[in-house]
């Protein structure tokens, strides 16, 4: 067969990789349901509408869209499962007691990959707290986050926290018309403020301020609340120095960067946001607080391609035997539960020479022949 090329962006999981996606998924999903979160696994693919409820349009564009034979409507191949696991909450589980905690894990597609992220197909991971007072579980979700991260042997990291509404709240403080909203985003965006100063000087200035203010929280909390911020900045600055400074508290082994300028690409998150990255800036968990019809939330969540580059974990290994293909079941089951082996069949009666050479090219460490284990030599 002549050599297939995939789609830019797309891959196949070999068994390695696959193995090890299966170990660290089973992992995540194990801890989050041991600490209260029930698992939901919601469709590939819905009607456009439910799909981006949280959303405005211009905001889906990284979504797949397909045209549903059916039905004759375009429906979306879902690039977050967040949003469809706030559409869960406040529909099938809508009775449900508060508060609702949620785990999901599953593939979603990007139109675009990024210098950050080559892949167009991930597999997600993540959980939700749906209905809580505000920030009130922020602390449980970063120790649930660090606990996980640990147990991947994924000991360095950094914290980064931003305030998704600080932007829109600029924009009203200092009254910017829509094309000078995009302009003020994109250069929060690239860090490069220059083009600020043709729309406000004030609005530069204060910008620049809050440029000086990335960094580690230690020494940038206090420079951050020193400047005469407006009205509704000034509360929300305020709101998220009192936050930040218990998270600092809670998690003192850990290095924790406030970031004023950080663009929340989600559109969606409010109150706080946070991005968890490896001592080899590879991001690897994202989450931060939002609202769903009136209630409030928090959560997070994961690509595991990423927390498998960035694990110290190896692949759980077990010795292989090759066994005869007619060797009775009981037999089987006592060389993988007894022994913990992984039972590989012959295809045809083999003699002892035959078996020994066949566990050879099976990449077996043993065979079992006559009621004995022997050792591939």
């Amino acid at each position: 067969m002549k050599s297939q090329l995939l789609p830019e962006g797309f891959r196949d999981g070999l068994p390695d990789l696959a193995e090890l996606e299966y170990q660290i998924n089973s992992f995540f999903i194990n801890l989050m349901m041991s600490n209260g979160f029930m698992m939901v696994k919601p469709p590939l693919v819905e009607f456009e509408n439910s799909l981006f409820f949280l959303t405005k349009d211009s905001d889906n564009i990284d979504s797949f869209r397909v045209m549903d034979p059916l039905t004759q409507k375009i429906m979306g191949i879902r690039s977050d499962i967040t949003m469809q696991v706030a559409r869960i909450a406040c529909g099938s589980l809508v009775e449900n007691q508060r508060p609702l905690r949620l785990c999901y894990t599953g593939d979603i597609l990007k139109v675009k990959n990024n210098n950050i992220n080559l892949s167009r197909q991930f597999t997600q991971i993540g959980a939700e707290v749906i209905g809580v007072d505000k920030n009130f579980c922020l602390i449980e979700i970063i120790n649930l986050i660090i606990e996980f991260l640990n147990n991947l042997k994924i000991k360095k990291f950094i914290i980064n926290f931003s305030m998704p509404n600080l932007i829109s709240l600029i924009s009203q403080d200092f009254k910017l018309k829509k094309s000078d909203y995009e302009i003020l985003k994109n250069c929060y965006r690239n860090k490069n403020l220059s083009e600020l100063k043709n729309i406000s000087n004030d609005l530069f200035e204060m910008s620049e301020y809050l440029l000086n203010c990335v960094g580690n929280i230690d020494e940038k909390k206090d420079l951050l609340k020193k400047y005469k911020f407006p009205k509704n900045i000034k509360s929300e600055v305020y709101g998220f120095i009192s936050q930040i400074k218990k998270i600092k508290d809670e998690f003192t082994g850990h290095e924790i960067i406030i970031d004023p300028l950080e663009i929340d690409e989600s559109s969606y998150h409010k109150g706080f946001c946070f991005r968890i990255y490896s001592e080899n800036s590879k991001e690897l968990i994202t989450g931060g607080g939002y609202s769903v019809e009136s209630e409030l939330c928090a959560g997070f969540s994961g690509f595991l391609e990423n927390l498998i580059l960035e694990s110290k974990i190896k692949k759980k290994t077990k010795s292989r035997i090759m066994v005869q293909h007619n060797l009775e079941f009981k037999k089987i089951k006592s060389l993988q539960k007894k022994k913990n082996m992984i039972v590989i069949k012959s295809i045809k009666m083999l003699n002892k020479s035959q078996l020994s050479k066949e566990a050879k090219n099976q990449k077996c460490q043993y065979y079992f022949f006559e009621n004995s284990i022997f050792k591939v030599t």
